[in-house]
């Protein structure tokens, strides 16, 4: 079934020149590719994932503001650029698009996305880099766009544990969006060490973790006092505190503004298409009954894998969840799951 085009004022009569996008926000680990593939099922979105991770990308100019917005007044002369750029473009990691766009031109998507990924293929059997999916993104070919209609499109791009780069925006770009999505820090533990942990070298994850923390720690001394010895912790709560600085970090830099919008992981898993429903609507897209069949068929596993970290994690684990946890503004959101 394809899903109706829907046409909205502000796709046809927006300014010339102006973009219209939002950041999903979070740790990863936590439900972001989950709700970048919800958005993305709307014909008048273009999602962009971890656009910034690959080689010599548009939001790979932002890279050092990612953590910390070390001088601020240098993005300003950075930042419109890369956000357009980000926004006529696609990558590797970027999700298929299985719907109709009403920036795509009609029958232009099934080759049109065969040819990008052809493309890559070929780039990394001659180049032999890296991974392929952090090749070189690409402009979007002539024939498979409409240029004018891709730059009024609603642009979604997806950067993990963009604090600094969300603190800036929230500040200095008003028509910039946030969507923070937060898993509770157990389900992230757990999702983390069998995820990301099981697949690299355990020594070198623990001193990149603490690396990051030194990092942090020579920038904010406040936090380097609430953390404490970072050579005395371990791996788990080295990342531990990380995805509290980064998370409580974007929630105080978007608290108040109505450009920003905060939801629970454990929250989209148990209701899906009500708080799709209200992403959708913070975003200014339309809402069709395709798009909450889509979330449904989606979500259908999401549940069980939001409570899944319980009965999985040792309780050494836990112990340092709750320690790390406990005195942080966030420890409340869960309450009443």
């Amino acid at each position: 079934m394809i899903e109706q085009k829907s046409r909205v004022p502000d796709l046809q009569g927006s300014e010339e020149g102006a973009l219209r996008y939002a950041l999903v926000l979070g740790q990863g680990r936590s439900g972001t590719n989950y709700l970048l593939q919800l958005l993305n099922q709307s014909s008048l979105t273009h999602c962009r994932n971890e656009a910034d991770q690959l080689d010599k990308s548009a939001l790979q100019r932002l890279a050092p503001w990612r953590f910390f917005t070390r001088d601020p007044e240098a993005l300003e002369g950075i930042w419109d650029g890369a956000i357009r750029d980000a926004a006529l473009s696609t990558g590797a990691r970027d999700h298929r698009v299985e719907n109709d766009k009403v920036w795509l031109y009609p029958g232009a998507r099934r080759p049109g996305y065969f040819y990008i990924r052809q493309r890559y293929r070929i780039a990394y059997k001659i180049g032999r880099k890296g991974k392929p999916m952090n090749g070189r993104e690409m402009r979007f070919p002539r024939w498979m766009t409409s240029p004018d209609r891709l730059q009024r499109a609603f642009h979604v791009f997806k950067i993990n544990a963009a604090c600094g780069i969300a603190a800036w925006m929230f500040e200095h770009r008003p028509e910039g969006r946030g969507i923070h999505i937060v898993r509770h820090p157990g389900g992230f533990t757990k999702s983390w060490l069998r995820r990301w942990v099981d697949e690299n070298d355990v020594a070198r994850t623990e001193e990149a973790c603490k690396e990051r923390l030194r990092d942090l720690a020579n920038f904010d001394a406040g936090w380097a006092a609430t953390m404490g010895d970072i050579d005395a912790m371990g791996m788990v709560e080295a990342e531990l505190w990380f995805w509290r600085y980064a998370n409580q970090r974007i929630w105080e830099a978007g608290q108040g503004s109505p450009r920003y919008k905060r939801i629970l992981f454990e929250e989209l898993a148990s209701r899906p298409v009500d708080v799709a429903r209200s992403v959708y609507d913070f975003c200014g897209l339309p809402w069709t009954d395709w798009i909450a069949g889509q979330t449904r068929s989606i979500s259908k596993d999401s549940t069980k894998i939001a409570s899944a970290w319980k009965d999985e994690l040792e309780a050494s684990t836990v112990e340092i969840v709750e320690r790390v946890f406990d005195g942080s503004s966030m420890s409340a959101w869960w309450d009443e799951l």
